[in-house]
């Protein structure tokens, strides 16, 4: 029996072009047409539980949005300490181990730190929904794209870490006490001992002895989550807007996903200038400001349409391209989504079941 897998969908872009609306409106297009969605932002605002129209805040924890017959939309915001939490009870061997863990001094501040790496703690999030069978597509809206960038390369980051000597030094202690420490690294703890105290030289040391044989199974994890990002089931998005700094990190990314071998599957510009119908004769003879307006409507529209048309040259032309006109507001009800996620329904198909 095939072990369930969902697709992935991620969005990406740079901030403030409406990755968060446009994650959520693809999430309840596809809800709609049957399939079981979990949307997940990183961002600590509340714009996602806004733009669903959820009251009160989002959790670590999938919560249930709306049903539309077999379809469900689910939605999340990233603890990113809570899933540091998580991912150490889920690979120690024992609950012995994870006591220690838990209890060291050190590690309620380590958690704090590597929490704040939002962007591991995000892919490995998305590797446990990516698991979970609840959900057959699992959306997730990233940082903006610079940050995002460093989103797919953490799993690699977490790898290089475990390499790193100044990891391998603090392990050889943990693992048989300060006697086995070589002549050469013998002055560095002495070193450290007369900067920062026995105490806390010893938490540390206690640290990572509570940490023994973890190392092979962060390192497998993140080889598994690098492997997730990069596989043909996950779809990659580039979410900009009409205007020149977004177009422009909209063209850096696409390059760069390029250069990373990852392919990107759409391509959605937001607020778009509406195409507006051409005022009647009376209209222009009641108000002749009307065909100045649209006028200069239609001159704003034929501009972002030419940007657009520069950023498609630069994509492959399998890439599908989407655009969503300016909203009078800001999206604050599934209703209001609606109208988005209409627009958006060729894209959402993407991360649909094959």
């Amino acid at each position: 029996m095939t072990e369930h897998r969902a697709r992935l969908v991620v969005c990406m872009g740079s901030g403030g072009v409406g990755k968060t609306t446009t994650a959520a409106a693809l999430g309840l297009a596809a809800a709609r047409r049957g399939d079981r969605v979990c949307v997940v932002t990183i961002d600590p605002a509340k714009r996602l539980a806004d733009a669903l129209g959820v009251r009160g805040e989002l959790s670590n924890e999938p919560s249930l949005v709306s049903s539309f017959g077999s379809g469900e939309l689910w939605a999340m915001m990233l603890d990113a300490r809570q899933t540091f939490i998580d991912l150490v009870t889920s690979t120690t061997e024992s609950g012995e181990q994870t006591e220690r863990i838990m209890n060291n001094a050190l590690f309620s501040s380590i958690a704090r730190q590597l929490g704040g790496t939002q962007e591991y703690m995000a892919a490995e999030k998305l590797f446990q929904l990516h698991r979970d069978d609840r959900f057959d597509v699992v959306i997730v809206d990233t940082p903006p794209s610079r940050e995002a960038l460093n989103f797919l390369g953490a799993p690699n980051t977490l790898v290089r870490f475990l390499d790193h000597r100044v990891y391998r030094t603090f392990l050889a202690p943990a693992r048989g006490g300060l006697k086995i420490v070589g002549a050469a690294l013998a002055p560095v703890f002495k070193a450290i001992t007369r900067l920062v105290g026995a105490d806390v030289i010893g938490d540390v040391i206690g640290f990572f002895a509570a940490f023994e044989g973890l190392d092979q199974g962060f390192r497998d994890r993140a080889e598994a989550i690098n492997s997730v990002l990069r596989e043909s089931g996950t779809t990659y998005l580039v979410v900009t807007s009409p205007e020149t700094e977004p177009i422009r990190e909209a063209t850096f990314l696409v390059h760069e996903l390029s250069r990373q071998r990852i392919d990107v599957g759409a391509l959605i510009c937001n607020a778009m200038t509406p195409e507006f119908g051409a005022p009647s004769a009376t209209e222009l003879h009641d108000s002749p400001r009307h065909g100045e307006i649209y006028r200069l409507l239609a001159q704003r529209r034929t501009h972002e349409l030419a940007k657009l048309d520069e950023l498609r040259t630069a994509m492959p032309q399998h890439v599908v391209v989407a655009t969503v006109d300016l909203q009078a507001r800001d999206v604050a009800s599934l209703d209001e989504l609606t109208t988005i996620s209409l627009a958006l329904e060729g894209i959402a198909s993407l991360g649909g079941h094959e």
